[in-house]
């Protein structure tokens, strides 16, 4: 099959990129493979929710095709490049190389990238961070027009920064041959020389540009800083005098302070602390998201240090954030100090009338489940199936009735849920199956399903009473699919009832029925065609 990609390229030793024409624009697909050829990242940037989409398996195959023109190609005994350089002598080499990086900017990027460390040591010129001025051409080289006609039209749009990528690689390799140095050297100038890239472009391109490159080299930083031969003190000094920079916003800040908490335990803990405070004190609104973060940061550290009767402390000091709150509660529910816990629910839904109260209901619902209040619990529990049946709540909520009691509910909770399933705007509520399978009103079930009959229906719920009456699931499942083949067409419903009929099967005397369903097909709809070649596969 043929795949609308184009510039497709491999950027690195086991890492491609293309781009492909897609119905809503261009799209950038990425590939990166392990040492054993199995898919170990990847991402599209096109709009859909598959997770992987569809165009990643187009280049895999993009991607086979080729490597197999490349082996038909030695199977011919054509000249290979090893081939000519074993007749090349290394001075002819070097001035070919030298000629063709002028007009060739990619070959002078891979050039320098694969080398740049050799400069240190032949090189006197250099001084500082070889990487810098590398790093700070490449992202000049970067270019991005909106007004251009793949970007215009193109919802999926995005600045193209895959050099981070192959930037990555090159500090990652360092860190496995144990060069620290030039690991770190390569992380520094990548986090810097972006931040003022990225602080003088335009809008467009601040506007189509992921704000995220810089933390895997962040992460690789943190796991350097495990190791006890990079110097941690001159690391943690460096994020500290860097990170106050105007050319940094409030994410990479972010960045440098969670590294110097990595840092601070083995280098200067009460520096960190205080540092922290004084972050902590310029934010009026210590209920915020930044403040959340800067407690967060804090009551990790002091974890991480063993001294939890400090975390102990930011968190009773800090119960207007909710997460800290909910430490709090969970605590004084751990301690059976339940008016405590509830109280500090009431007052901090009281405070953030904009919460959710799914997680505090949880909490209260607990609470009076071990205080064996039964009118909240029934009033709790009510609340979480209201809407949608779940079985964990309708458990507790039934364990709130005695069995007489139950009957009355339980009729009161199947007319609540099948009003809602003839409301004008819901034709089918599950809510009312999902109750019936959970009593175990098996007969119910069917006559209810029989009442409301799709192919959909059928496939989540015959479960629940095929065995015990197989006769009644396949006559039912055969109108169901039968419906289902006549109102839709297209490659994707075929399949669709394929897999329906692969479920019939599976019944006592079901595949009998799936042959006759098949031949009634072939004579109904044998126009067709992919139809009919999806059931001769059966």
């Amino acid at each position: 099959m043929i795949y609308d990609f184009k510039d497709l390229q491999q950027t690195a030793e086991n890492r491609w990129q293309a781009r492909y024409e897609g119905n809503y624009g261009t799209y950038t697909v990425k590939i990166e493979f392990d040492q054993n050829g199995r898919r170990k990242n990847f991402s599209c940037t096109c709009p859909s929710d598959g997770y992987p989409c569809k165009h990643i398996g187009y280049l895999q195959e993009e991607i086979k095709a080729q490597s197999k023109k490349n082996e038909e190609k030695q199977k011919k005994n054509e000249l290979t490049v090893e081939d000519i350089l074993q007749n090349v002598s290394l001075e002819e080499l070097r001035a070919f190389v030298v000629k063709k990086a002028k007009f060739n900017n990619d070959l002078t990027k891979a050039i320098t990238l694969e080398f740049a460390e050799k400069l240190k040591k032949s090189n006197s010129k250099t001084v500082g961070n070889i990487y810098k001025p590398l790093m700070e051409a490449d992202l000049r080289d970067i270019e991005f027009d909106l007004e251009d006609e793949d970007n215009y039209y193109n919802e999926c749009a995005e600045v193209d920064v895959s050099i981070l990528g192959e930037w990555f690689d090159k500090a990652e390799a360092f860190v496995n041959q144990q060069k620290y140095d030039d690991a770190l050297q390569v992380c520094k100038a990548v986090i810097e020389e972006y931040a003022e890239w990225y602080e003088a472009a335009d809008g467009d391109t601040r506007d189509y540009v992921a704000n995220d490159f810089q933390d895997d080299f962040f992460d690789l930083l943190k796991k350097m800083a495990e190791n006890e031969q990079i110097d941690k003190q001159s690391l943690y000094e460096y994020c500290k005098q860097e990170q106050v920079k105007e050319k940094y916003f409030s994410d990479a800040r972010d960045l440098f302070n969670d590294l110097m908490s990595k840092l601070a335990n083995s280098v200067n803990p009460e520096d960190f602390i205080a540092a922290q405070k004084g972050l902590l004190k310029q934010i009026a609104d210590k209920s915020s998201y930044e403040a959340a973060k800067i407690v967060r940061r804090l009551y990790d550290f002091y974890l991480s240090d063993n001294q939890n009767d400090k975390a102990d402390e930011i968190v009773e000091q800090n119960t207007q954030i909710e997460s800290f709150c909910k430490l709090a509660v969970e605590k004084r529910i751990a301690e059976k100090r339940y008016d405590e816990a509830k109280n500090l629910i009431f007052k901090f839904l009281e405070t953030h009338t904009n919460t959710g109260t799914k997680d505090w209901n949880e909490y209260l619902l607990k609470i009076a489940q071990k205080e064996n209040d039964v009118p909240t619990i029934r009033k709790i529990a009510f609340e979480f199936i209201e809407q949608n049946f779940d079985k964990k709540h309708f458990a507790i909520y039934k364990s709130a009735f005695s069995a007489d009691e139950w009957n009355s509910e339980f009729e009161k909770l199947y007319s609540h849920y099948d009003k809602q399933g003839k409301s004008w705007f819901n034709s089918y509520n599950s809510n009312v199956p999902d109750l019936l399978v959970a009593e175990n009103l098996t007969e119910q079930l069917i006559e209810y399903i029989n009442s409301h009959l799709t192919a959909e229906i059928m496939e989540h719920y015959y479960s629940n009473f095929a065995e015990k009456y197989p006769e009644k699931t396949l006559k039912m499942f055969r109108n169901a699919v039968d419906f289902y083949a006549e109102k839709n067409v297209g490659e994707k419903y075929y399949g669709y009832v394929c897999n329906l009929l692969k479920l019939i099967r599976k019944i006592r005397g079901g595949d009998t029925l799936v042959l006759q369903m098949i031949e009634n097909y072939r004579i109904a709809y044998k126009r067709r065609t992919k139809m009919m070649e999806l059931l001769n596969k059966l």
